[in-house]
């Protein structure tokens, strides 16, 4: 497969540069966010965390919370007959849990004596890939594409049952589990080796090609009412992680005494990396195939002009990613264009994210084009700010039939 993918770059690719009219683009985005913590109670929690801080973290906090991690880079190349090549590398982590876990993490299990409780949902879901995307522009409307993936890590667990039971006087925890897990790829190494990331044996490791798939996609867009939309699907596949893939099944009860937590920073990965160790020694992992379907995303935008001196048009747009999102990410934009400049400053619900206000700004000059956007502008309210996310985007355009008028028609 790896050969596959080589093969189709070097047929590909000079096609592109040698073209009278070709573009390069460079995309980057990295999104941290969760819906519990903001970001002043995460400052206040950095060192000793009192009564007051444990209450006020718990307050914060949802029956059902959640963590999300999204990092996406793609280098792409554009023919002006509407062939492109793109190569790209994505990482994606999702977690849900409940807070009761948090306030056992918190005062132990001293605080709910003689109670029991039902601590799911908990579950967990980590992939990292890299694709290599031919696109093909089949008419003004119609645009498709297919990706060959090749996986380097996954992992995924979500409990069935999580019961736990408080002893009256406090002394033990008791719990009764069911977790089903899969794991492909090694990364209790890459977490050991974490603090040498730049050498060439780590960096190998990480990119080893532990899975294989492909996925399609396409974007169809048009005029509506002197607006124009476009509605587009992607990561319409999946990635087949090899015969090493790991899989566990535990069913087990127990009796412990829970951690009690004063200080974030004194908790290491290899706590938690040895909690997961004694789960794996509890049965057997066995070998086995796996099929994993990538969360597909369903995505769209309409915009149109407004006669305004200050708003020259808006977007209403939705993103909605299959098996992640309880509910789609809806946006609402306006934008101000002013000579090569653009402003684009708008509003967002929905998805994985805390309601909030993003911005964007865009360049475009001959040969030219600047993206940089951000969906977290609240970060100047750390009281509101539930995440970090920013991206940019960086193209060259060559050819002497570019039109600065027109950019996007490559």
């Amino acid at each position: 497969m790896n050969k596959i993918y080589f093969l189709i770059a070097i047929l590909v690719f000079p096609t592109l540069v040698n073209a009278q009219h070709h573009s390069f683009e460079i995309n980057s985005d990295l999104g941290l966010f969760n819906s519990a913590l903001n970001a002043q109670t995460i400052l206040n929690s950095l060192g000793y965390i009192d009564d007051e801080q444990k209450l006020e973290i718990l307050n914060s906090m949802d029956d059902k919370n959640s963590a999300y991690i999204e990092l996406n880079n793609e280098l792409k190349f554009n023919h002006n007959i509407g062939l492109s090549l793109a190569f790209g590398n994505h990482t994606t982590i999702f977690a849900e849990y409940d807070k009761n876990l948090v306030k056992l993490g918190l005062y132990g299990n001293s605080s709910t004596l003689g109670e029991s409780f039902d601590l799911l949902p908990l579950k967990g879901l980590a992939f990292h890939y890299s694709d290599i995307t031919l696109e093909y522009q089949f008419s003004d409307n119609l645009t498709s594409r297919i990706s060959f993936i090749a996986g380097h890590q996954f992992v995924s667990g979500e409990f069935t049952k999580l019961n736990y039971e408080s002893g009256p006087s406090g002394t033990y925890l008791s719990y009764d589990l069911a977790l089903e897990g899969i794991e492909s790829g090694d990364w209790r190494s890459y977490i050991d080796s974490r603090s040498n990331l730049s050498d060439f044996n780590t960096l190998e490791q990480f990119f080893n090609a532990n899975g294989r798939g492909f996925s399609v996609g396409f974007d169809y867009k048009g005029i509506l009412n002197d607006g124009s939309y476009i509605f587009s699907v992607d990561d319409l596949g999946f990635i087949y992680w090899d015969d090493d893939t790991r899989k566990y099944d535990i069913v087990t009860d127990d009796m412990l005494v829970p951690l009690q937590v004063n200080d974030f920073s004194e908790i290491e990965a290899d706590y938690f990396l040895n909690e997961i160790d004694t789960l794996r020694d509890i049965i057997n992992p066995y070998n086995q195939s796996y099929r994993f379907s990538l969360p597909t995303r369903l995505s769209g935008s309409y915009n149109n002009q407004i006669l305004n001196q200050f708003i020259n048009s808006y977007t209403v747009s939705f993103d909605h990613r299959i098996g992640l999102y309880e509910t789609a990410r809806i946006a609402f934009d306006f934008h101000k264009e002013i000579n090569k400049h653009e402003i684009v400053l708008g509003y967002h619900f929905g998805g994985l994210e805390k309601n909030g206000l993003q911005l964007a700004y865009h360049y475009n000059a001959k040969g030219l084009q600047f993206n940089l956007f951000s969906s977290q502008l609240n970060f100047i309210d750390n009281s509101n700010l539930y995440g970090f996310h920013l991206g940019f985007g960086l193209k060259f355009t060559f050819g002497s039939n570019y039109d600065i008028d027109n950019p996007e028609v490559d």
